[in-house]
């Protein structure tokens, strides 16, 4: 093609070529990848993109009164709700790990004491957005976490909402969960409520 236009050039001549079509991504296997990607979210897509390699990953979940190993006065809890997550890791090419995302979504799990799902019931939502960096490309120990979004919320029928977890958390790079490095919003989770408790007394 190039030849042609050459020869052509200077002639009053319009030419209509077929739409160029992109080669395909070159796939990387993902076991190569540092860390190891997370098998919940496999099977795991990873491709050459740019001057690194993404990988991305989903993980859909359904569940109907299956025991989430939480007891009250003895009963087992059981939830009923779905859950979406998708999982995004850039890595050099040497496939390690430089920054991660997770989006996750359940929007309303309900939760009973009964395996039938009778009974009273409490309403358990959250929708949040993990991100992780690596200081150090590949090493587990020095990733930062920062969570951002509506994390968690119990709404009690009859009561309302007994418990929130939103806004923005930053953590101790090795203490995901346990120490805050930085924190805005409304975290009842950090201010001494206990989740599990509040669940048990808006069931009984």
């Amino acid at each position: 093609m190039k030849h042609i236009v050459a020869v052509l050039a200077g002639i009053a001549l319009v030419l209509v070529g077929a739409p160029a079509v992109a080669a395909p991504p070159h796939t990387v296997d993902p076991d190569t990848m540092t860390p190891a990607l997370n098998p919940n979210f496999a099977p795991w897509t990873c491709v050459l993109a740019g001057t690194g390699i993404t990988c991305t990953g989903l993980e859909d979940l359904t569940y109907t009164n299956e025991a989430i190993g939480l007891q009250c006065d003895g009963q087992d809890v059981y939830a009923t709700g779905v859950q979406r997550s998708k999982f995004v890791r850039w890595h050099d090419l040497d496939g390690r790990a430089l920054k991660t995302s997770i989006q996750t979504n359940f929007p309303s799990d309900q939760l009973t004491l009964s395996p039938t799902g009778e009974g009273p019931a409490v309403f358990l939502s959250g929708g949040w957005h993990k991100h992780y960096v690596y200081p150090v490309p590949g090493d587990l120990i020095q990733r930062v976490l920062t969570e951002t979004g509506s994390a968690l919320k119990l709404r009690v029928p009859g009561v309302g909402v007994t418990f929130r977890d939103s806004g923005t958390v930053t953590y101790v790079p090795n203490e995901e969960y346990e120490t805050p490095s930085d924190m805005h919003g409304v975290h009842d989770r950090f201010s001494g409520a206990d989740l599990d408790a509040l669940i048990c007394d808006g069931l009984t």
